[in-house]
């Protein structure tokens, strides 16, 4: 009777969680797609709901898209309100130009209270130990990867099994209990956190090297611009199996509030798309294929097989579009006009590893 009631309650209490996360998901699309149809401020009401769910957790990205119509609006004081949203949420004051809406925002007078509002936040309490985990394993495996000659087996060897134990310490220590590392459990990954990671276990970055040793100099973009903590989720897109091995913990970590609904169908996309030929004894597992997923990776003449899908077959759209309101994600027809509205009006809505131009 007792292992009965603590079933319920267990039951009860994850509808609520999840329920609430999803809520979270789905207020933030309805602003956007809000924004998208009329352009106007109607959508921050969505927004303000979204921000209010107390049992969700929010994305310092989606404060900011806010941010960034607000700015377009022309209404300096939601920019301000939303952005000290970011700013508690873990976003550095040098990822303000994060969208090119922004580009000249150091110019104005707005610009010193939004400096001023981010010196009086608090900084967010992360899981450090975790972080200096995370960025050893995926500094490791960068390292030897970048050395990689076809005629070293045993280098290659050496990858496969680092990748591996990474994987399953993100699996052991997270995703079993419904976590993952992400942004909102050690921070959105910026060059100063990085170099400082570097500085003080006395490494050189082996791709800045390389970079430098082949074209003399090395101009990558700035690392908190994508608002993601991409060393954790890296490994997973290194492994045709890490989606089928893992989707459902991965989906209860959406469902909890450590991935966002696009990295979930993104890493679905890559296990069908990249790496079809992995030599990697872990990848063994069969792929699940489908007609249609999500429509996030484009069509690539050279890959064996494919996600995306003729935007002009409906019957195949409309199984996109089912497959994304599952998991509480956007609209594929909101995000086609979310590309045109960036490329127009430089507010950027796609960030991480579902960057689009």
């Amino acid at each position: 009777m007792i292992q009965k009631l603590i079933l319920f309650l267990v039951i009860i209490y994850s509808t609520i969680c999840f329920g609430s996360q999803n809520e979270y998901y789905d207020l933030v699309n309805l602003a956007e797609e809000t924004f998208v149809i009329k352009q106007n401020q109607e959508c921050f009401k969505f927004y303000d709901q979204a921000f209010k769910i107390k049992k969700a957790k929010y994305f310092a990205k989606d404060a900011y898209i806010a941010a960034e119509i607000a700015y377009y609006l022309k209404n300096n004081e939601l920019v301000k309100k939303y952005l000290k949203l970011s700013f508690e949420l873990g976003m550095p004051l040098s990822a303000i130009n994060s969208g090119s809406i922004f580009n000249n925002i150091q110019k104005t007078g707005l610009y010193h209270e939004i400096a001023s509002i981010y010196s009086s936040c608090k900084t967010p309490i992360y899981d450090l130990m975790t972080r200096e985990r995370v960025y050893k394993y995926c500094f490791a495996a960068d390292s030897i990867k970048i050395l990689l000659r076809p005629n070293l087996p045993e280098q290659h060897q050496a990858y496969y099994n680092l990748e591996n134990e990474f994987r399953t310490y993100l699996f052991n220590d997270f995703l079993s209990k419904g976590q993952f590392p992400n942004e909102n459990m050690i921070g959105i990954a910026s060059d100063s956190i990085y170099e400082d990671f570097l500085k003080r276990n006395n490494m050189v970055d082996q791709y800045v090297q390389a970079s430098i040793k082949m074209f003399g100099s090395y101009e990558p973009e700035v690392m908190e611009n994508d608002f993601v903590s991409k060393f954790s989720f890296s490994v997973l897109l290194h492994s045709r199996c890490s989606f089928p091995k893992f989707h459902p913990f991965l989906l209860k970590a959406v469902e909890n509030g450590y991935l966002q609904p696009s990295e979930y169908a993104l890493l679905k996309e890559t296990s069908i798309h990249w790496n079809q030929d992995s030599k990697n004894t872990w990848d063994d597992c069969t792929l699940e294929l489908n007609t249609a997923y999500y429509n996030i990776l484009g069509f690539t003449p050279f890959a064996k097989y494919q996600t995306y899908v003729d935007t002009k077959n409906t019957d195949l759209m409309m199984i996109v579009e089912q497959n994304r309101a599952e998991i509480h994600m956007q609209k594929w027809s909101v995000d086609n006009e979310k590309i045109k509205i960036q490329k127009q009006l430089g507010i950027r809505f796609f960030f991480g590893f579902d960057r689009r131009m």
